[in-house]
């Protein structure tokens, strides 16, 4: 099948776009990648692909795509005023957020099994966070869990251990050397972020409770390793408990590499192109 992946893949290194093609390849089908940020019109040789899937695409114009046209969109619709409109002119749209909408289609996603995985480092680092300051409710929540080592862009006025941004191999890398990791979503409203399973897959990692996440997880999870969108008190007290509970932290974390194996890239693609006729 000749496939255009439409994602902002070369304009941006850290873009899901790269687990996309890497699943997408490992199905056997030849991809051409259109990044719509860099180049106003695709590549001349996918005029009429098998299938045309795009990633967000927020500035993507569906009728200027030949059919069939899907649409993998990960942000809350309220992040981008009018998106909805557009969305519901692909032939096909899926989502991670919940609660979602009668014409998406829920499927959360974010790990690469020869990407995210455990590389048997010494865990030398206490707790660790590893995001953007791109947000009140992220920053707040971060700032008052204190972890003892921040990556990322925004934070280096705040703490006493931090270091840039950190994707790909070096997220995992950095993933790797943490004894609890922390999951804070965009805020309350958004559904699961691709970032819980790449950390998950790394790690023994605490999240938000946010919508999906229960789902994801499930009623044993959901209590051991999640707190309320909001209790930093909560999710800075999880910390400290599994800091000095070694056994029970790797038991859990069996459970959640467990929770997240249906989820990798390669199997939403397999159920993505299912849905062609």
């Amino acid at each position: 099948m000749n496939i255009l992946l439409v994602t902002p893949l070369y304009s941006q290194h850290y873009d899901a776009g790269h687990f996309w093609l890497r699943a997408l390849n490992q199905l056997g089908h030849t991809v051409t990648v259109w990044d719509y940020r860099l180049d106003p019109k695709p590549p001349p040789m996918c005029e009429t692909p098998d299938l045309t899937l795009v990633m967000k695409g927020e500035i993507i114009n569906p009728r200027d795509l030949p059919p069939y046209c899907f649409c993998y969109w990960p942000d809350a619709l309220e992040r981008t005023p009018g998106i909805e409109n557009i969305l519901q002119q692909y032939d096909r749209v899926f989502t991670p957020v919940r609660p979602t909408p009668e014409w998406m289609e829920w499927l959360p996603t974010g790990w690469d099994e020869t990407i995210h995985q455990y590389l048997n480092l010494e865990r030398s680092i206490g707790s660790l966070y590893i995001g953007t300051a791109n947000s009140e409710y992220k920053m707040e929540m971060i700032k008052e869990i204190d972890p003892d080592v921040v990556c990322g862009n925004g934070w280096s006025r705040d703490f006493e251990v931090f270091y840039g941004p950190q994707y790909l191999r070096e997220f995992v890398y950095w993933a790797n050397c943490a004894k609890v990791l922390i999951n804070v979503h965009q805020s309350p409203e958004v559904g699961i972020n691709r970032k819980l399973f790449e950390l998950i897959a790394c790690g023994f990692t605490i999240t938000d409770n946010v919508l999906g996440v229960a789902e994801l997880l499930g009623p044993v999870l959901e209590s051991a390793v999640t707190y309320p969108p909001g209790n930093s008190t909560q999710a800075k007290e999880m910390v400290q408990y599994y800091l000095t509970h070694r056994d029970e932290r790797e038991g859990v974390w069996k459970l959640e590499r467990e929770a997240i194996l249906p989820y990798t890239y390669l199997m939403a693609a397999e159920r993505i192109l299912s849905c062609l006729g």
